[in-house]
């Protein structure tokens, strides 16, 4: 048989273009193995942070209508037992998507069967995790659906994995954070950050201890989202291990997706009602339970209303100057609405009062929540130009005194 020269030159071309698309397809089967292999270790990597146990994934059985409940703690360690060191209850209602926070210090006076009266964080120690939790809820009297616990080691570990934290990315709090730093720092080691996270300045109160440590977690988060996709299993594995919840990888995910466009200042903040009492030496935070079934009610009940939506008069009803003034900034403080203050139409009121003057009452209950051994009445008025008015008795100066 004989072949042409112009075929005969064709036929190393012909076969070189068959190489070439064979590597094509090896090369791109390889990056598909690849991408499987990364997405598999990454997924594993993330399910062993998932608590799997059969009391963990009940949490989410237990009621509750469309809200959900959160409970968020950090463990540190005094010598070799770990210990909370605080809580946090999320309460989110996704329809109206409003959001209430509950600050729980760790220091909570509670009662446990095998150790009597000891405070919250230290039960962790020797309670079962399941029976912390029931601990817990029945302090709290709300059903909490999903937790996250973070061990504060792991701030140590992935701070040093990141090459430190930038100490001009904590400085945006202003100067009461500033002054936590370290002096003449650049960046901050693992435990370094670890030290300023826990920090605590006797004057700063616990809400900006919160909103400090959060900024710490965002910064944390943004270097680790700065990292090449191939690193994320090891930077994930090196996290893992101080990470716990019941929460699987895919529900983290949207929840941090649901989180992620909510202004955590604008969340409705309540701190465990309650006060710090020395008892053997030790310091303890006493918590007021029927303060805290109003606590509870608010959040159950009144979660829909907003400070920002109530229009307040309040009045003083109790002869004691200046006593107006000091609710109304309490209350603006707070958030509310103070369109007027001014005397009563006598000063002889025993008792303050909460009165709503809406067609409902849960204006009122939002505000009741700030005067202390008041009475709420409902007077529905039409043309009334606030939503609820307050009389202020001459009892709020007593109760004021027992907190």
């Amino acid at each position: 048989m004989h072949y042409s020269r112009s075929y005969l030159l064709q036929k190393p071309k012909k076969r070189s273009k068959r190489r070439r698309k064979l590597l094509l397809l090896l090369a791109a089967l390889m990056l598909l193995i690849l991408a499987v292999v990364f997405s598999v270790n990454l997924i594993s990597t993330f399910n062993s942070m998932h608590n799997e146990a059969d009391w963990a994934q009940a949490l989410r059985l237990q009621r509750g209508g469309d809200e959900r409940v959160y409970l968020l703690y950090g463990i540190d360690y005094w010598g070799a037992n770990p210990y909370v060191e605080r809580l946090l209850l999320v309460h989110h209602h996704p329809p109206s998507g409003f959001v209430s926070l509950l600050y729980i210090p760790g220091n909570t006076l509670v009662e446990t069967e095998e150790r009597g009266p000891e405070p919250l964080g230290q039960a962790y120690r020797h309670l079962e995790p399941s029976a912390f939790f029931e601990l817990v809820q029945e302090l709290i009297g709300i059903p909490v659906h999903h937790y996250l616990a973070l061990n504060y080691q792991g701030l140590i570990v992935l701070g040093d994995y990141l090459g430190g934290v930038d100490c001009s990315s904590l400085m945006e709090d202003g100067e009461g954070a500033a002054s936590l730093l370290p002096k003449e720092k650049g960046r901050l080691s693992g435990f370094e950050l670890y030290r300023y996270f826990l920090t605590a300045d006797y004057r700063e109160p616990p809400w900006e201890q919160l909103d400090r440590q959060q900024q710490v977690l965002a910064q944390l988060w943004r270097q680790m989202q700065g990292k090449k996709f191939w690193q994320w299993p090891k930077m994930i594995k090196t996290l893992s291990p101080f990470i716990e919840t019941d929460l699987a990888w895919r529900e983290l995910a949207a929840l941090r997706e649901q989180f992620e466009a909510y202004d955590y200042a604008g969340m409705k903040r309540l701190i465990l009602p309650g006060k710090e009492e020395v008892i053997d030496g030790a310091l303890y935070w006493v918590p007021d339970r029927e303060a805290l079934k109003d606590i509870v009610r608010l959040i159950n009940e009144g979660y829909l209303v907003s400070p920002a939506e109530v229009r307040v008069e309040v009045l003083n009803g109790s002869g004691i100057d200046g006593l107006a003034s000091e609710i109304a900034a309490l209350l603006e403080q707070e958030g509310f609405q103070v369109v007027r203050k001014g005397n009563a139409d006598h000063f002889d009121y025993a008792e303050s009062q909460v009165i709503a003057l809406g067609e409902t009452v849960d204006k009122a209950r939002a505000v009741a929540l700030y005067i202390p051994g008041s009475s709420m009445l409902h007077r529905p008025d039409p043309a009334a130009e606030v939503d609820v008015t307050v009389i202020i008795g001459r009892n709020y100066t007593e109760h004021q005194k027992k907190q």
